[in-house]
């Protein structure tokens, strides 16, 4: 099984700015980001990295909401986020990393009920739900009971992908490495999900992409970065397109 890419745990979150077009609200008893028409057939459930809230993510959710779709983005962390001061290079920012990563609030044995319970609840205001789970997220949804009644998942900059994950999600599967990722795992998985699905799933690595370029590590300073953030986000449009 791949690990938490080591990037997740010592990159600090980029500055960004942006004003967000959605409102929040409630899914599963938690705080929700929720944007798009409210009367979309299809909804695509976010699976926001360890940074929470992010300006990065919450324009990517406006970015995917662009496509017709009700996007929704819960506080699976309950605002327990991992900070920037975690990664600022002193020995006091080391050890509250540290100790946040070994109280990891982000396993999958508390999460992927919370996943299947937003899920269950989105599946009773629209016909099809797809979800985007961003490190961790992946995890979370591929092991979570009710995965394959998602009508499809992707998964930018994926952690904890196993070969395994595979025997459980028989749904088309899209994902997004980045050069941080463990690349004979992930190819490796691709290839098993192309086996049950052919023609079905999509794969492309960023390899000049640290882990987190389309989350809260998503560089928006108008460079090459920049572009890759947002060639991810038409990646996963037109993978939604062809499936909700």
């Amino acid at each position: 099984m791949s690990t938490m890419s080591k990037a997740c745990c010592t990159l600090p979150p980029v500055s960004a700015t942006y004003t967000p077009t959605g409102t929040y609200g409630k899914i599963a008893d938690l705080k929700t980001y929720i944007v798009g028409p409210e009367d979309a057939k299809s909804a695509i459930l976010v699976v926001y990295d360890v940074f929470g809230f992010s300006p990065q993510l919450l324009q990517g959710c406006d970015i995917l909401a662009s496509g017709g779709y009700r996007v929704y983005m819960p506080d699976f962390l309950l605002g327990k986020y991992a900070t920037a001061d975690m990664f600022d290079g002193s020995e006091a920012g080391a050890a509250k990393a540290a100790a946040y990563f070994q109280g990891f609030p982000a396993v999958p044995q508390t999460q992927s009920p919370q996943i299947s319970k937003a899920l269950g609840e989105l599946r009773t205001k629209h016909a099809k739900v797809g979800a985007v789970c961003f490190c961790w997220g992946w995890k979370a949804a591929a092991t979570s009971a009710d995965v394959n009644d998602f009508t499809a998942i992707a998964s930018p900059h994926p952690s904890f992908a196993d070969v395994e994950d595979t025997d459980k999600v028989n749904i088309p599967v899209c994902l997004l490495p980045s050069k941080d990722e463990d690349k004979v795992i992930l190819e490796t998985v691709f290839a098993r999900f192309e086996k049950k699905n052919p023609g079905q799933n999509f794969f492309k690595w960023y390899p000049n992409e640290p882990h987190g370029w389309a989350g809260a590590r998503g560089d928006l300073s108008g460079n090459e970065h920049t572009k890759a953030y947002q060639e991810a986000y038409a990646d996963l449009l037109n993978f939604f397109k062809a499936k909700l």
